[in-house]
């Protein structure tokens, strides 16, 4: 059995993107996160003890995403995998980025990258 917790909509400000301007200048990211756990003991015991704190999980991805340096979404979300599955009893975390400032001249609401990693067996 597979639980989800999500955290949807968390906006970070960073200096992200490929050009310099956009790096020195920074941006917001917005980013959905959901982690796969087996809830089971916190369903039963209504103990923060026995599930995954979001709040420990939001300051973790603030600090991973605002900072860093990185140039693009991909590497940031590998990033932030990386560092959800080494602090949570997670098997899996999917992670959307969206980059909500585009340097473009025409109308493009955000551009997204979905990555999903699973825990090493």
């Amino acid at each position: 059995m597979s639980d989800i917790i999500r955290l949807n909509s968390l906006t970070v400000f960073g200096h992200y993107g490929v050009s310099p301007a956009e790096r020195e200048v920074g941006q917001k990211i917005e980013l959905d996160i959901e982690l796969h756990a087996d809830l089971g003991a916190a369903c039963q015991s209504d103990a923060l003890k026995d599930t995954i704190n979001y709040e420990s999980v939001y300051a973790l991805v603030v600090e991973t995403a605002g900072g860093t340096k990185h140039r693009l979404l991909e590497s940031m979300g590998e990033d932030i995998c990386y560092q959800l599955l080494k602090s949570f009893p997670v098997s899996t975390v999917t992670i959307t980025l969206r980059k909500l400032n585009l340097p473009f001249p025409n109308s493009l609401a955000n551009v997204e990258v979905c990555l999903s990693r699973e825990a090493p067996i």
